[in-house]
């Protein structure tokens, strides 16, 4: 089990958590499969109709811009549906390098809503009227009268994903007494699972393969895509020296700190924290940090760039 104790995850209520300011772009059109593939990090071709997979949208130098989860729909339509990148962002970099491609994007991220939801499925396969979850698998979606429903991949067994209309009332037909998380709760548990923010928490200054994001999120045997030489390169035969990681923060302070936050080793600079979130006392977040220092972090943690801020460890 990643992450959390095992006896931690099986503990862990039911809850319902709602993204405020989901992306929902539609592409459409006949060159839709081939530019998104030339512009994606994930094989589309392979992505049959009901079927969705995140994938990243990388430079040319291989630096993460954004992150989606595509979902075919129809031959000729794909919804790519994004957590965190704002729909400026997602059409900027989805329209910069059509030329002649028949392929149109619009944004209709105003016409729907997104939900993450906790349930063991077996206990509780009706949560969403029309939908049994304990039949749902990975990477594909299941279309019910108001939306869509999809096992997260970005998250362990038992997370799902609901993209309904925003005028239907998700939370009135959930099951009586499921617990709405704050956003502070779900934070604290995507980053206990290392499902990291892009662009907050990585961006376009780090590799996928320094959040370790390469293993599910991109393709190394497809066609070529923005972003291949450098990911091939490194699949191959480089090394990278950076690490994005989950940590822990021990201090007396009850307030976050300014951020980013630069860490120190024998008083020099190995990397920084990114993001830190509260949970009742505990507090956690996300650090960038040299692979010289890791070892440090792992056996006695690393101090902070000023020392009365207490110290990190890996979590």
């Amino acid at each position: 089990m990643n992450k959390l104790k095992f006896y931690e995850y099986e503990n862990m209520e039911d809850f319902f958590y709602r993204h405020e300011g989901t992306t929902v772009i539609q592409a459409t059109g006949e060159d839709a499969e081939d530019y998104l593939q030339s512009q994606w990090s994930i094989d589309l071709r392979k992505l049959q109709i009901g079927h969705v997979r995140y994938g990243l949208r990388l430079s040319s130098k291989g630096k993460i811009l954004a992150g989606a989860y595509i979902a075919r729909i129809e031959e000729e339509e794909f919804l790519l549906i994004s957590p965190e990148n704002s729909g400026v962002q997602i059409i900027k970099l989805m329209e910069e390098n059509v030329v002649a491609d028949e392929v149109e994007f619009l944004d209709v991220s105003k016409s729907w809503q997104m939900h993450s939801l906790f349930t063991k499925g077996s206990e509780s396969p009706n949560l969403i009227p029309q939908v049994d979850l304990s039949a749902l698998k990975m990477q594909k979606f299941v279309k019910f009268k108001n939306g869509i429903v999809m096992a997260d991949e970005k998250m362990p067994d038992a997370f799902y994903l609901t993209l309904c209309q925003e005028d239907y009332n998700l939370e009135k037909h959930l099951e009586e007494g499921l617990q709405r998380i704050s956003k502070e709760r779900y934070d604290f548990l995507r980053i206990k699972f290392a499902n990291y923010s892009i662009p907050h928490e990585i961006g376009d200054e780090d590799l996928p393969q320094e959040a370790k994001m390469e293993q599910k999120f991109v393709d190394f045997n497809k066609g070529c895509y923005l972003g291949q030489e450098v990911m091939a390169r490194l699949h191959a035969m480089g090394q990278v020296q950076r690490e994005v990681i989950s940590i822990r923060w021990e201090t007396s302070n009850t307030s976050c700190p300014t951020l980013p936050v630069l860490v120190m080793m024998d008083q020099k600079q190995v990397g920084q924290v990114k993001s830190i979130v509260r949970h009742e006392s505990e507090w956690v977040g996300v650090a960038k940090i040299h692979l010289k220092s890791k070892d440090r972090l792992l056996k006695h943690g690393l101090d902070l760039e000023d020392t009365s801020m207490g110290k990190i460890y890996f979590l």
